[in-house]
């Protein structure tokens, strides 16, 4: 498809697209620098990015408005097959070949609100979800529960019942109720419980700033503190709509016989920020979406704090209410996507590929743009000739997210495990998800107003660009600070997970982006993912360019640019790295886990070698100064490694092993050392 031939924006007086656009402008010397130097050195325009092979800020609104004027992309949708035919269409003009096409039929769950939100008003006269609580009709219902179930057209009339987590019901008075739920607040701190840390490692990774490897200059919240939906609604939003499952597990009560009539659950949230929100949920026994799940009818609609407080007040006395929710169970067939843009060597044994991931199915528009962001980078690298371009790329536009039960309930459709001997030239991979989103907030006196964020885009104006690292290596993290530097690319954090101290020694959280494909298969594969903070406005049904928030564009071009920019020079320095194998082996990332972890709270998942606290020092008194010298050796070896000297970098290994034996003390020393001994051989191997 031709971008002349896509459905653009008509022109339009949109002052407020310019208005952090000027934050991305920066000083271009460095990419001027390719108009003087002309067409024959594609390698430089690998590692440094030449500004005429970029898509324009204005291409990517066309692409993004496009990918809206289609609403959600759920698998199987009529929005999901638009938008993959445009995936498939475009990547093809972009050099794409090879294409490989996997259907997977399902059962999909259907609410017909898209495109119209008069859907969820009361009176509107079409209405698709509903609720009269004793004889007062809610005048906005946010939203529903995924896999909820439905019910007649005339709706379920039942005496309301309010679960009190004080004092919960019992499994008979549920029975046949229309239960109704309220959210709860954050877990509050408690000192000491996780130390140094007040909470739990789980509640840190989803609701607070954490440690990181990198993070771009600017305004940051504090580290390992929640943060309220005054500063970002992102965290708090994942928070209160994270308490559904639970709540649906408790309204199935056990199976369909003894399940409630239904549910109501009041999110706290402003009106805004609840309104079309939909999460995944699966309402069976055991949780799982996959083939054959028995889903049991619990029709559930979501209210925001300000509808749901009668509701609230009617449920604790033991009003009626009558329920409806339109929805059905569909056959649908789900459809993914995969493209090779070919390197020098395809085709050939000497090939090595980048494996580069995203998932297209949700309900809004930032929330699955990667497909996007990768049409951005395939454009960019289709202007090297493939006679230049020393790896292979694959595209993966995968579709399982949003499946019931999300990718792990579909593993029989993934590509990989299929055909595991396609891993074999996979040297790393690359996901991306969640790009070119304004942050918003909840604000006023009762926190009732929802808006976009006033900050600047270093200071959280934009959702903030997590980057998954997998593992923590040197290499990765210099490459991503690169990228961001050169490109311009704001409110960027890079972390390596729980595997690993961050940069002031402190707890790192893993990014959580399922699209970094390395994770998913044995052996693991090394990789990034970004996955920008899990959206608060994107995960509303009706934010597509705009969002809830008033009175601008949610989708930032400028940033989506910067993000695309970032990641392509990022993929063109793996593709240039003649000994990338081996530069990101897990070996060295465990090594420097092994040197550094001393704390279960800071580092979860122990390293191979066990955590090493001073107490494991053969003189701990010196364990500080000792630990530090261990850690320099081993990145002196590293960088040796990064430069193909390997004699160095054995050399500076044995003098590393040499210390180790001197200074700690078994069993860290024996694993330690068996660790050091295997990159020595792997180096001797190369």
């Amino acid at each position: 498809m031709n971008k002349s031939a896509i459905s653009l924006m008509p022109t339009l007086t949109l002052m407020c697209l310019l208005l952090m656009g000027s934050a991305f402008a920066g000083d271009n010397d460095k990419r001027g620098d390719h108009d003087r130097r002309g067409d024959h050195d594609r390698r430089y325009d690998l590692t440094h990015i030449n500004k005429r092979f970029m898509i324009t800020p204005e291409e990517a609104f066309d692409w993004a408005y496009f990918k809206a004027q289609g609403g959600p992309t759920y698998g199987g949708s009529a929005g999901s097959n638009r938008y993959i035919n445009f995936i498939e269409t475009t990547m093809q003009e972009f050099g794409a070949v090879d294409l490989v096409e996997v259907d997977m039929p399902y059962t999909f769950y259907n609410v017909p609100d898209w495109p119209d939100p008069n859907t969820h008003i009361y009176g509107s006269g079409v209405e698709v979800e509903k609720l009269v609580s004793d004889g007062t009709p809610v005048p906005v219902v946010a939203g529903y529960g995924m896999t909820s179930g439905f019910t007649p057209k005339t709706g379920v009339t039942a005496q309301m019942l309010y679960y009190d987590p004080a004092n919960p019901p019992t499994k008979a008075q549920i029975t046949g109720k229309i239960l109704v739920f309220q959210t709860v607040p954050y877990t509050a701190a408690v000192p000491g419980s996780n130390p140094p840390y007040s909470y739990s490692n789980s509640f840190l990774t989803n609701y607070t700033f954490t440690d990181y490897e990198y993070q771009t200059p600017g305004k940051w919240f504090p580290m390992f503190t929640a943060v309220p939906a005054s500063v970002s609604s992102s965290y708090h939003s994942r928070w209160v709509w994270s308490q559904l499952n639970g709540f649906a597990t408790i309204g199935m009560n056990g199976g369909q016989a003894t399940a409630a009539a239904g549910m109501v659950v009041v999110y706290d949230y402003s009106p805004g920020a609840a309104f079309g929100l939909t999460q995944r949920s699966v309402y069976s026994l055991n949780g799982n979406g996959g083939v054959g799940t028995v889903y049991i009818n619990v029709p559930t609609l979501t209210l925001d704090r300000v509808n749901g407080a009668k509701v609230l007040a009617d449920a604790q006395a033991g009003k009626t209410a009558t329920l409806t929710l339109n929805a059905d169970f569909e056959t649908a067939t789900s459809r993914y996507v995969i493209g090779y843009l070919p390197g020098k060597y395809y085709g050939t044994p000497q090939d090595q590929q980048l494996l580069l991931a995203t998932h297209t199915d949700a309900m809004s528009l930032v929330e699955e743009d990667g497909g996007l962001g990768m049409l951005g980078i395939m454009h960019y690298l289709n202007h090297i000739p493939q006679s230049e371009r020393p790896k292979t790329l694959v595209f993966w536009f995968d579709t399982r997210h949003f499946m019931p039960g999300a990718e792990g309930a579909w593993a029989q459709y993934d590509y990989y495990l299929i055909h595991p001997e396609l891993l074999k030239p996979i040297v790393a991979t690359m996901g991306m998800e969640h790009m070119g989103g304004r942050s918003t907030i909840e604000e006023g006196s009762d926190g009732n107003d929802y808006d976009y964020s006033p900050e600047g885009p270093n200071s959280g104006g934009l959702i903030t660009s997590f980057i998954d690292v997998n593992n923590n290596n040197l290499w990765f993290i210099d490459t991503i600070k690169k990228a961001s530097e050169d490109n311009h690319w704001p409110r960027v954090e890079a972390s390596s997970g729980n595997v690993a101290p961050g940069v002031n020694g402190g707890y790192q959280k893993q990014v959580l982006s399922p699209v970094n494909k390395g994770r998913s298969y044995t052996p693991q594969i090394p990789g990034i993912g970004l996955a920008g903070d899990w959206p608060g406005a994107w995960t509303q049904t009706f934010s597509q360019i705009t969002t809830e928030a008033p009175g601008f564009p949610g989708f930032e071009k400028d940033y989506f640019v910067a993000q695309v920019a970032g990641l392509t020079q990022i993929t063109g320095e793996m593709m240039v790295k003649d000994n990338l194998s081996i530069v990101l082996d897990f070996g060295w990332g465990q090594i420097a886990s092994g040197l550094t972890c001393t704390l279960k709270s800071i580092c979860p998942t122990p390293p191979p070698t066990g955590l090493l606290p001073d107490s494991q020092f053969v003189t701990p008194a010196n364990a500080s100064a000792q630990r530090a010298a261990l850690v320099k050796e081993y990145e002196a070896a590293f960088r040796d490694v990064e430069r193909g000297r390997y004699a160095s970098a054995t050399n500076k290994l044995q003098e590393l092993e040499t210390n180790v034996t001197n200074w700690i003390l078994a069993p860290n020393q024996t694993a330690l050392v068996i660790l050091i001994n295997d990159q020595i051989a792997k180096l001797a191997a190369l």
